[in-house]
């Protein structure tokens, strides 16, 4: 987890620099996403700060991701099943539990959204959900001592950029971002070792053609449109690519294209005809494979393993028709060395 001067953060004076500890890796949430309430809306007339209470108001966050069910790179999402827990101190819900005869008042469902639409919330929306969540769930739990510990689980389409210069070798980050409406000085985004230790990835699923690792968080901070800075918080998951599934339908035939000119040039005993017919269709064999990996894979960008490889391709295939049309052609025989050059080669 990033280290952080706790005053510096309570006091809203974090450099927007973006912590990258754990990962190294920088922010990849998409900031065009459809932002997302996490917590139900509050009525017309917005409660009142929470009063006897430090500001910026610390809320903690831990997030357990169940299921990841589609990563999908052409499109730039991915599906999450996953639990979010926020935590905040609300002095004004205090109570005393001799008159509620418990310590704690548990709410879920309809009850929880009514409870919450009456007091004050830190208004948590997903940054970058694509769309409105699925399957909701939800609790709130109320402590006698004024703190507020908001439970969710939900199913989402997030979006992310996806970097696809290493493919089909490529690791990716799946960012799920939670930000504020509240500005630095009232709301702050933190987590506790409790909080690191309660978030986790699960275990006991995979997805088809991928590798799931470890999630990570970073803390940071944006500037809204009104020139104020707001909290953000990203729980990044990563991922890696099983590139099996990708290579032999690539490497393989482009082997063979390149493959069965060079034996007719080499080994077998045909005329120049033949030959340069050999290398011409392997060219446009080559033209075909490479129409197909960009039907297939729309997204890869030049600089791509998989581009690159066609024009290595191409290159060989260059060098092998000119030499054939130079070296291996008897009409030009005598400008290398007489008629014996192709024997010895």
């Amino acid at each position: 987890f990033p280290s952080h001067d706790r005053t510096a953060v309570e006091n809203g004076i974090e450099s927007e620099t973006p912590s990258t500890a754990n990962t190294g890796k920088p922010n990849t949430a998409k900031s065009n996403a459809v932002a997302v309430n996490v917590l139900p809306p509050e009525t017309k007339i917005a409660p009142k700060l929470p009063t006897n209470v430090y500001k910026p108001i610390n809320v903690t966050v831990a997030l357990v991701v169940n299921q990841i069910g589609k990563i999908n790179d052409a499109a730039g999402t991915f599906t999450a099943n996953l639990d979010l827990r926020l935590k905040w101190r609300n002095p004004d819900q205090a109570f005393d539990p001799k008159v509620i005869g418990s310590n704690e008042q548990i709410l879920i469902g309809e009850e929880a959204t009514a409870r919450l639409a009456k007091i004050w919330q830190p208004k948590v929306t997903f940054q970058n959900l694509a769309d409105k969540p699925r399957e909701q769930e939800l609790q709130l739990i109320v402590s006698a001592n004024g703190d507020v510990t908001y439970l969710q689980r939900l199913t989402g389409t997030f979006q992310t950029s996806y970097k696809l210069n290493d493919f089909p070798f490529d690791e990716q980050i799946l960012p799920i971002a939670l930000v504020t409406k509240y500005d630095r000085e009232i709301v702050n985004f933190w987590q506790d070792q409790e909080d690191i230790d309660f978030s986790r990835v699960g275990t006991d699923f995979s997805i088809a053609g991928w590798h799931i690792g470890k999630m990570n968080f970073i803390l940071d901070q944006f500037k809204g449109l009104d020139a104020n800075f707001y909290s953000r918080i990203q729980g990044q998951i990563e991922v890696k690519r099983n590139p099996i599934g990708h290579i032999p339908g690539v490497f393989i035939p482009f082997f063979l294209v390149l493959l069965v000119p060079t034996i007719i040039t080499l080994w077998v005993n045909s005329d120049l005809d033949k030959k340069i017919g050999a290398w011409s269709g392997s060219i446009l064999t080559m033209v075909a494979l490479s129409f197909t990996i960009s039907v297939r894979y729309p997204t890869l960008s030049i600089e791509s393993v998989f581009p690159q490889i066609i024009w290595l391709g191409f290159i060989f295939q260059f060098l092998g028709l000119t030499f054939n049309t130079t070296v291996m052609n008897p009409n030009l025989e005598k400008f290398f060395g007489g008629k014996y050059i192709v024997a010895e080669i």
